[in-house]
């Protein structure tokens, strides 16, 4: 293939989170409601010299190693299909934040596996690119798929949700903090199991409800790994103290530090966003998404 490829991958958000229990493979077993978001980076694929050679340049240096997600894709792409291909360049400029509980590392597997399936002409179904999202992490086979979805087991079992009404989505980011999702697992709290319950977001997504989605984001509650995240760090659990003295209501993405809201009001969004520079965080303005990596169908 001689042309160059350009496709996003988006974020995502956690609406709500529940660790239901243990499994014997290490894992969680999990309920979660996911939302694709359109903060994203961009995957550039072009031409490369040699022969079944595949490289990958990041905007960040320290996560061109063989351990990026990108790389993993490719590797698990040439296992399957097992000829020659030809020689590829991947160019991945980031923008959505490292080790934030946003999934981009898994966004850019997904990205990888659709771009790379275009690339090399493999003729990949869906399906078997969906079986081999499952096996690159939790999250890529959401990220494959977009939109609004409920996941269970470890995260791959999706259950495709109405698209959320559009929203506006101010992220905020606590600066100079990262989390090790393994970590936050190991030590979030164990009394706290199967909680939050997440079938009334659950229905009121089904039913399209603003305002029953707004009530279930204004509950104290919406994360078990919160009992692990904030615990864990005095700065991001005063981080989210001050913006609720602001009158804000931040939820904690996956296994954060990064939290969220959500408004109608491109006005109030970028209130929010003032918020939280003055705060010291990093906000990032954005907004609902329901773009597949498959199709390529949906909004935003």
């Amino acid at each position: 293939m001689g042309r160059t490829l350009v496709l996003k991958a988006r974020a995502k958000i956690n609406l709500g989170l529940s660790v239901v229990g243990p499994r014997l493979d290490g894992f969680h077993q999990l309920e979660t409601v996911m939302q694709q978001i359109s903060l994203h980076d961009t995957l550039l694929f072009e031409p490369y010299s040699a022969d079944n050679t595949f490289t990958l340049l990041c905007s960040k240096p320290e996560l061109d190693g063989p351990d990026n997600l990108v790389n993993r894709a490719a590797e698990l792409l040439k296992e399957q299909v097992g000829t020659k291909l030809p020689g590829v360049r991947v160019t991945l400029y980031k923008n959505i934040p490292v080790a934030a509980g946003l999934a981009g590392g898994s966004s850019d597997a997904a990205v990888a596996l659709v771009g790379l399936n275009q690339y090399w002409q493999l003729s990949l179904s869906s399906a078997n690119l969906f079986e081999l999202a499952g096996k690159l992490g939790s999250d890529v086979p959401f990220c494959l798929r977009g939109g609004t979805a409920l996941a269970q087991g470890r995260g791959e079992q999706l259950e495709q949700l109405p698209l959320l009404p559009f929203f506006w989505v101010v992220l905020a980011l606590p600066r100079g903090v990262a989390f090790s999702t393994a970590e936050v697992y190991r030590k979030f709290d164990r009394s706290k199991l199967g909680k939050p319950d997440l079938s009334p977001l659950v229905q009121a997504i089904k039913n399209r409800s603003r305002t029953d989605i707004a009530g279930w984001l204004k509950r104290s509650f919406t994360n078990t790994l919160e009992t692990a995240s904030l615990p864990g760090s005095r700065e991001v659990k005063s981080f989210k103290e001050s913006l609720q003295q602001y009158g804000l209501n931040p939820v904690l993405s996956g296994s954060g530090p990064t939290f969220f809201m959500l408004t109608e009001s491109y006005v109030t969004a970028g209130s929010m966003a003032r918020v939280i520079e003055e705060l010291g965080g990093i906000p990032y303005l954005c907004w609902t998404s329901g773009k597949s990596q498959l199709t390529g169908e949906g909004e935003g």
